[in-house]
């Protein structure tokens, strides 16, 4: 799984989420994010995992 981010202005924001949210959730995960904050513990952790989870197999 790739990660992009976007910067979207506020007056778009609600209806691009209504349109990712109609994807599947196995193809896409949204992780929302104020663009003044970094990523929160839980965010970290989860990307960190991701990331370990795509090494490993590589590796495997």
């Amino acid at each position: 799984m790739k990660i992009l981010n976007l910067q979207v202005d506020e007056s778009i924001y609600n209806e691009l989420l209504e349109i990712l949210k109609n994807l599947p959730e196995s193809k896409v995960k949204i992780l929302k994010q104020d663009a003044t904050n970094k990523f929160n513990f839980e965010q970290a952790m989860n990307y960190t995992l991701e990331k370990n989870k795509q090494l490993y197999e590589r590796l495997s």
